[in-house]
């Protein structure tokens, strides 16, 4: 009886050595946050949000990310500046909405494409609700908010990138990067963000989860290959069960709804080069949404901040407005011809 118990014992404490040793052997090894910060002054021009998981900081921003030279961030009512229009708010509204890559992160306020698009069109008043860190499910819900405060835009630009897909569905490892990357980039940042809730789809269901609760490593994530390797297959395990494009979807759709009752024109753009990018605007198309696919590779250096970040560039925005101008300029000019 001895024996077996020290038997037991021996495999209790051999087995995960064994399988430690094993894991790094295979080129496994323990978790390792890759190391990102935003430097943000007079302070952080990011803020929690109860419903939407971030918002944006009243004022002006000088911003550097991971080092490279600051820009500098306008924001004006949490929104980004388009410019400065005595007119505006006699102006018929242009919503165009999205993530870091419309907000325009990394480089500053005149280069970021929506102000491009706003010199181009004197009849309207082009307005940037890009935010870093939103999918297309907030989107949705600032254009819901807008049109109940009585804020009723003519036209809509809702802006696509495939990594939306698990922003929508809020998957295990975008619930990573939101809680430890914003941990290991900005102290401030982290802990404002504690006030936050973050949006996501289920069922055809909004839903929201709190901060605290998006995710946190198992015990020994960052010291063992053999927790973080389960903790992996734990979380692609999660990922397996959600249908992400199904869930885009459904927030797609709930958009366009809402349009549609408003009599509000809508455009999806697509601003990643990838298939998955393209698979979901020729899905949107067969719903009948209006969709301009105006993506580049950002992979190429011409088009990037590398080596600082990867957003797109001043270059890359200019592409964008300049593939955009064209279509807007169909409808925007038939329906407010400029005076």
């Amino acid at each position: 009886m001895k024996k077996r118990i020290r038997y037991i014992l021996f495999l209790v404490i051999i087995t995960p050595i064994c399988l430690e040793l094993a894991l790094r052997i295979l080129g496994y090894g323990a978790y390792h946050q890759t190391e990102y910060s935003i430097v943000s002054k007079p302070n952080m021009c990011l803020e929690a949000s109860a419903d939407l998981g971030f918002s944006l900081g009243e004022g002006v921003y000088s911003v550097s990310m991971n080092g490279a030279p600051a820009y500098t961030a306008t924001h004006i009512d949490g929104q980004r500046i388009t410019g400065n229009s005595a007119k505006a708010d006699s102006l018929p509204d242009v919503f165009v909405m999205g993530c870091s890559f419309t907000y325009g992160m990394g480089v500053d306020d005149s280069l970021s494409f929506p102000y491009q698009l706003q010199q181009a069109f004197s009849n309207v008043d082009i307005r940037n609700f890009g935010v870093p860190g939103f999918g297309s499910v907030q989107s949705y819900l600032q254009l819901k908010e807008e049109i109940a405060t009585g804020n009723i835009p003519e036209m809509v630009v809702v802006n696509f990138c495939d990594f939306h897909h698990e922003r929508n569905s809020l998957t295990p490892r975008y619930r990573n990067s939101l809680v430890l990357g914003y941990q290991r980039s900005n102290e401030a940042a982290s802990k404002a963000l504690k006030k936050s809730g973050f949006p996501y789809i289920e069922n055809d269901t909004i839903k929201t989860v709190d901060y605290d609760k998006l995710y946190s490593n198992w015990p020994g994530r960052e010291t063992f290959a053999t927790v973080h390797y389960f903790q992996s297959m734990s979380d692609k395990s999660k990922e397996s069960n959600i249908n992400l494009v199904e869930n885009s979807l459904s927030i797609f759709q709930k958009i366009k709804a809402l349009c549609e009752k408003h009599e509000v024109h809508l455009i999806v753009t697509g601003l990643t080069k990838n298939k998955d990018t393209q698979q979901f605007l020729r899905q949107l198309r067969s719903e009948g949404f209006q969709t301009v696919d105006i993506s580049l590779n950002l992979e190429n250096k011409k088009y990037n901040q590398l080596p600082y970040d990867t957003h797109p560039n001043g270059r890359a925005h200019t592409y964008f407005a300049k593939k955009l101008t064209p279509v807007l300029a169909e409808w925007i000019n038939l329906q407010f011809p400029a005076n």
